[in-house]
């Protein structure tokens, strides 16, 4: 949905020349608004039917993304028919009024198909609110601006010339069905050779009613002010940062999350979580790819908003200045004062998106996560003493399981960590194996058998409890045995174990180097319960501290201290 059209437009804007498009918006088009419009929609009628013939799949009805990104892929291909359907589709619409506010042009019509209208309490269009509904465009994307640049700091949008009738940003109210788009208009900042990077100009259409938007709570002003949200902000992003085409996976989550963040009371991203085609519901497909899954992965921004703050969002975005975004990423976040990462910030991710539902915990994990559905899991029967399953995983991708036992139940999950080979296209599937193996003790182990570890990340997960809690626990000392004390990172780190009893007495202070726990999914500290005297830790309640690398991480476990 939305702008997912930016890789598109961004292709074909020489197509947007075709019709009258001048410094005047009365420049009218050669047939009747009403005529016009039949054309447009049939147009667009045919562009999915050609994507239908094609053997691909619209992901969904009131997206058209699918039936012209379908186009554009094939564009060399295209019948006479379908791409003058395609030019016809993509071209700037001509309208009979204008009206500017700020920085925002409204173009619109008062009679025709066209002509945008309120929505009273049963969803029925009002007559005669052509004028009312403009206003309210114009208003509401002066508010996502200035609260998009002023407050959450962002370059403003910039001038698009004379174009649409003068500097300001245009937006076309029509009639399609669809929420809206973003459309680059021409090159701002060329990347060298022509490639992907560059900046451009834009302008946006939106929807006439959104009388057709689910659920009905969102219909007519929710739904045009989260479009507003969303639609804007693809213009700042492409304007002043970069559009790289082949990644508009990152473009769609950073505006969906935006509508949440400039209209919190306007849950839409929701219907996106919930869907049969979102992450939850699929969590093997790679984080990067530009289908209909993108929009359900707001939840990323979600993530990294409460885990590092919201201007790691922001340093994202500025750093796509210079690279495509999975590596703007990357950088953001292995800096001051995220000291993460990509490859650490997806894994710890990976986690988060086990805890929804009925395992939310909104301190820890996403503060809605009781609005999101559980993931996808697959279900293990385990057979002692040992058993191995295996799989494959594409880049950036996640598998989680329920290994039952009886009746116990051990959820875990393995995740393909490899950014290079994301960075570099590789579309292939990458295969794992685990081993399972049942001790003497009915304790369970459990091994990642992979060619490349550290691009690997696999966890034991525990509803309800911290991604941080030590295991075991409670630990029993003997002094031979060991317990780990989970630490977020893919890599092996330095850092301080400081280990207190209830009464606050040091009992314990070392610096440790972390290593690769396969059962826990990741780098842990590992104490063997001998206290700095030499004497095996006492049963009794510990406190601990971590400090390493960025990371503040702190307490509680026990000991049993067999007699």
């Amino acid at each position: 949905m939305y702008a997912k059209r930016l890789k598109v437009y961004s292709r074909l804007s020489i197509a947007v020349t075709l019709f009258c498009i001048g410094p005047t918006v009365l420049c009218q088009s050669a047939l009747p608004l009403s005529a016009n419009q039949t054309v447009r929609a049939k147009s667009y009628e045919v562009l999915k039917q050609y994507m239908k013939s094609g053997g691909a799949i619209a992901t969904h009805e009131k997206c058209g993304f699918p039936a012209i990104s379908y186009a554009i892929k094939n564009r060399d291909r295209l019948s006479p028919e379908v791409r003058s359907a395609l030019e016809i589709v993509l071209t700037r619409p001509t309208n009979q009024k204008s009206i500017l506010l700020g920085n925002i042009r409204v173009h619109y019509d008062t009679t025709g198909d066209n002509a945008p209208a309120m929505l009273d309490s049963l969803y029925q269009k009002i007559p005669g609110t052509a004028d009312q509904y403009a206003d309210s465009v114009a208003a509401i994307a002066n508010y996502c601006e200035t609260f998009e640049t002023q407050v959450l700091g962002y370059l403003p949008i910039p001038s698009d010339g004379d174009a649409g009738g003068g500097p300001e940003h245009d937006i076309y109210i029509t009639d399609y069905g669809d929420y809206g788009a973003t459309i680059p208009d021409s090159v701002l900042l060329s990347k060298p050779n022509g490639g992907d990077g560059g900046t451009w100009t834009s302008y946006t259409w939106i929807d006439n009613s959104f009388q057709f938007v689910n659920p009905p709570i969102n219909r007519g002003m929710p739904g045009l002010r989260v479009t507003l949200a969303h639609e804007l902000h693809h213009s700042i992003q492409i304007g002043n940062y970069g559009y790289w085409s082949n990644d508009v996976f990152f473009y769609e989550i950073t505006s969906v999350w935006m509508e949440d963040v400039v209209f919190p009371a306007v849950k839409d991203y929701l219907q996106y979580t919930s869907s049969s085609e979102g992450h939850f519901a699929n969590p093997q497909v790679p984080f990067n790819s530009d289908d209909f899954i993108m929009y359900s992965r707001a939840i990323w921004a979600h993530f990294v908003a409460k885990r590092f703050g919201r201007d790691a969002m922001l340093r994202t975005w500025e750093e796509i200045r210079v690279g495509q975004p999975l590596q703007a990423i990357d950088l953001a976040l292995s800096k001051p004062p995220y000291y993460s990462g990509f490859k650490n910030a997806f894994a710890e991710w990976t986690v988060w998106n086990y805890f929804t539902g009925a395992r939310t915990d909104s301190v820890l994990y996403y503060p809605e996560g009781a609005n999101y559905p559980e993931i996808a899991s697959s279900s293990i029967y385990f057979v002692p003493p040992s058993q191995t399953l295996g799989g494959s995983l594409f880049v950036l991708s996640s598998a989680y399981y329920n290994i039952n036992e009886g009746a116990e139940t051990l959820p875990f999950l393995v995740s393909n960590i490899n950014l290079d080979s994301a960075l570099g296209g590789y579309a292939s599937s990458f295969p794992y194996s685990y081993s399972l193996v049942e001790d003497q003790n009915a304790s369970l182990s459990s091994n990642l058998v992979v060619s490349d570890p550290s691009n690997w990340y696999s966890k034991v997960l525990v509803a309800g409890n911290s991604t941080r809690d030590p295991f075991p626990n409670p630990f029993r000392a003997t002094g031979s045995n060991e317990i780990s004390f989970p630490v977020t990172g893919v890599d092996p780190m330095t850092g301080t174990l400081s280990i207190f009893s209830s009464d606050m007495k040091l009992v314990y202070s070392g610096m440790l180097r972390s290593k690769l726990s396969t059962l826990l999914g990741g780098q842990v500290l590992q104490w063997n319960g001998v206290k700095n005297n030499n004497d095996v830790a006492s049963s009794g309640i510990y406190i601990y501290f971590i400090q390493l690398q960025g990371q503040s991480i702190k307490g509680k476990f026990a000991v049993i201290r067999n007699k």
